[in-house]
C-alpha cells in the first residue's frame, strides 16, 4: 500500500530497486549466491567448521570474530562494557548479547570465498 506522503513513496521505490530480492541484479555478477547462501544457513556449525572450512579460512574466520568479540576473552569484555555502560552494564545488556558467534564469521568467509572464486572465474574467461 503506498503512502500518503509523497517523499517516502519516492524512498519506497528506491528501496524496492536496490533490496537484496533484486535477484537479476545480484546474479549477474555472483551467479548461486543466494543460493549458496541459504545452503550455508542449514549446514549445522560442526560441518562447516570439519569439511567445508579450509585451515586458511578457519583462521581468518577466528581472527575476525576475535577482532569483533573482544579477542574471545570473557574479561576483556566485562572490562568494555564496564567502560562503556558502568558498574551496572548488566541491566542493561549481557555478554551474550555483545558477542557474535562464530558461525557468522564462517559463513562470511565461505561467502567471501564463493565471489572470490567468481571474480577469478570472469577475469580468465575474459582473458581467453
Amino acid at each position: 500500500m503506498l503512502d500518503s506522503d509523497i517523499s517516502k513513496r519516492k524512498e519506497d521505490k528506491y528501496q524496492k530497486q536496490l533490496s537484496n530480492s533484486n535477484r537479476s541484479f545480484h546474479n549477474d555478477k555472483y551467479p548461486f549466491l543466494c543460493e549458496f547462501s541459504e545452503l550455508l544457513s542449514k549446514v549445522s556449525t560442526k560441518i562447516l567448521e570439519e569439511v567445508l572450512l579450509t585451515s586458511q579460512q578457519k583462521k581468518l574466520a577466528k581472527i575476525f570474530w576475535d577482532a569483533e568479540n573482544y579477542g574471545g576473552s570473557e574479561a576483556k569484555c566485562i572490562k568494555q562494557l564496564t567502560e562503556r555502560y558502568g558498574p551496572k552494564w548488566h541491566e542493561i545488556t549481557s555478554i551474550v548479547k555483545e558477542t557474535t558467534d562464530i558461525r557468522e564469521y564462517y559463513q562470511l568467509v565461505l561467502i567471501l570465498d564463493h565471489k572470490k572464486q567468481w571474480d577469478v572465474y570472469r577475469k580468465s574467461a575474459n582473458i581467453a
